[in-house]
């Protein structure tokens, strides 16, 4: 049974997580607009967070070393979050981003469904929350206008969405990963993505250069807070409240990049983007607030 305490510090982490994920926008468009590549952006937004963390750990002295089994498993968690960030990306290729986001944000139904095959099945209230957080995602996500419906762009997407279930599964249910810091969790997984994309890219032959400073400067910002606050914060969170209830929290991140879109881009604030933030602050409040009445 988990404390108050514990659970308060559990919903802090999957808000900010679910905030600082929103942010990539923030950082990635300028870069891209700039003429960089995706697969390019992802290296070294992966590179210069395993760096930044490692640096970081040596000095404060936090855990490194890990068992060969715990280092499977964070093989197996790098892989994960990286492919969803690979997948969704191409995604992008062959449908608009605003229906990407309407599949892709079903994912917290994909964990529920997926928890109760391990017993933990979400209360009525929680499916309510569920529910009200998917819809408020696929009204804000309707913004982003029709187009042709590619399977490939369809297959890609939940493709995308699984990879992000299963890493927040595994990191809620595995043991060994348990036992493992967060840092130490964050660290291994970003020191993986980076040798994968690495490998992707023909070791290197197809990287292109980040074309300045200041797209170096967003670079950095994107190393930081969308990739290694958001996943210390997301397993952080998935410990503590469960992967349910993280994935919820994880719909802040379609109304951050909303937020920003609308104050940063200058991008439409439509009505049905309103109702959309509406609904997730409602399945948020909503959950959190019935957990502590329950408690």
């Amino acid at each position: 049974m988990q404390n108050k305490n514990t659970l308060h510090w559990g919903y802090i982490a999957g808000i900010v997580s679910g905030i600082t994920y929103g942010m990539n926008p923030l950082f990635g468009v300028p870069v891209i607009n700039k003429g960089l590549d995706v697969n390019s952006l992802l290296f070294y937004r992966y590179g210069v967070a395993t760096l930044l963390m490692l640096a970081y750990m040596l000095v404060v002295k936090r855990q490194i070393r890990i068992t060969w089994k715990q280092f499977g498993l964070m093989a197996i968690l790098g892989v994960l979050f990286t492919g969803c960030s690979i997948t969704l990306f191409e995604a992008y290729k062959y449908i608009p981003s605003g229906i990407a986001t309407s599949i892709l944000y079903v994912y917290p139904i994909m964990v529920a469904l997926i928890m109760m095959f391990f017993g933990q099945y979400p209360s009525w209230k929680t499916w309510i929350s569920i529910f009200a957080g998917v819809a408020g995602a696929i009204l804000l996500s309707l913004k982003g206008g029709g187009g042709f419906i590619d399977w490939r762009g369809i297959a890609l997407v939940v493709a995308s969405g699984l990879c992000y279930t299963l890493f927040i599964v595994i990191v809620n249910l595995s043991k060994q990963v348990k036992a493992i810091p967060n840092l130490t969790l964050t660290f291994y997984c970003f020191l993986i993505g980076s040798v994968m994309l690495f490998a992707l890219s023909s070791f290197g032959v197809h990287l292109n250069a980040v074309p300045d400073a200041v797209s170096w400067l967003n670079v950095l910002g994107l190393a930081i807070l969308p990739t290694a606050i958001a996943t210390i914060t997301l397993a952080a969170s998935s410990k503590a409240v469960g992967a349910t209830k993280t994935s919820i929290l994880g719909i802040l991140e379609p109304l951050t990049a909303i937020v920003i879109g609308t104050l940063v881009f200058h991008e439409a604030f439509t009505l049905n983007v309103a109702f959309g933030v509406a609904l997730i602050l409602f399945a948020i409040l909503f959950m959190i607030l019935t957990e502590k009445k329950e408690g």
